[in-house]
């Protein structure tokens, strides 16, 4: 029988159920649903009223994913997804809320998603727009993030009550190895990820949660053409998923020992 897994945050979670990168993950790991680029502040708030129409920006190469990805922040699907679903294990990261933060529009609330969101007709006719990201304002953010945070956990315990929630402590790296083995570097976010593992760190505390971590100095990111990825701060060599499954595999036997 498979685990049933639910994936929150970014492609640094969800892409370690990708069978380009874990071509067996299936044999171990049902994906059942995910969350890509909502703010934890953006998912337990309000629906967001929008027509469709205006969901315009196009990037070619991924304009039905990107749509797709806004429609759902818009709906809050996940968390009617997670009821349905009755996951085993939530495997959540905190991406959204480092990278992108949220904003509020009158009554509105949704994440500042500056690769979507911000660049539709939607976001531009919108009135009295307000951005608010953690790195410029940690302390009016974590007045939002940390209430936002135990409603979802109590979200969870209501309404999926046999989910256990481990933490993927991600994290950006500037070390990109290109395919002949050649080593450059790109901007560093090293204050992204100095905020990053505050907010790991509290909510592993708080709510007593399990959590991965590789050491992020042993892997470097590139390029995949094959994944139709650009090159950012996340997206790692096929190693890193690797070990990070195993991590995985590891923590679920821990939960269940077998008798001898």
């Amino acid at each position: 029988m498979t685990v049933k897994i639910a994936c929150y945050g970014s492609c640094i979670t969800r892409d370690n159920f990708n069978s380009k990168l874990n071509k067996n993950y299936k044999e171990r790991y049902e994906c059942v649903a995910t969350s890509l680029h909502t703010s934890i502040i953006s998912l337990v708030s309000p629906r967001v009223p929008f027509d469709e129409m205006q969901l315009d920006h196009v990037d070619i190469k991924s304009a039905y994913r990107n749509k797709r990805i806004v429609i759902e922040e818009l709906n809050r699907n996940f968390l009617e997804d997670l009821k349905d679903s009755q996951p085993d294990y939530l495997i959540m990261d905190f991406f959204p809320d480092i990278y992108f933060g949220v904003v509020f529009s009158q009554d509105q609330i949704f994440t500042n998603n500056d690769w979507y969101i911000t660049r539709t007709s939607f976001y531009r006719k919108l009135h009295d727009k307000f951005a608010l990201k953690i790195g410029n304002n940690s302390a009016d953010y974590l007045s939002v993030w940390l209430p936002a945070v135990n409603k979802f956990m109590q979200f969870l315990k209501d309404n999926v009550p046999n989910c256990e929630v481990i933490i993927n402590k991600a994290r950006f790296s500037n070390r990109l190895l290109d395919d002949t083995g050649n080593l450059s570097y790109i901007s560093p976010l090293d204050s992204h990820n100095e905020i990053w593992n505050v907010l790991d760190n509290f909510v592993i505390s708080k709510y007593d949660l399990k959590y991965i971590e590789l050491d992020h100095n042993n892997y470097y990111i590139s390029h995949q053409p094959t994944l139709g990825w650009d090159i950012f701060q996340l997206h790692y060599q096929d190693n890193y998923y690797h070990d990070f499954l195993q991590q995985l595999d590891k923590t679920i036997q821990s939960n269940n020992p077998v008798n001898t």
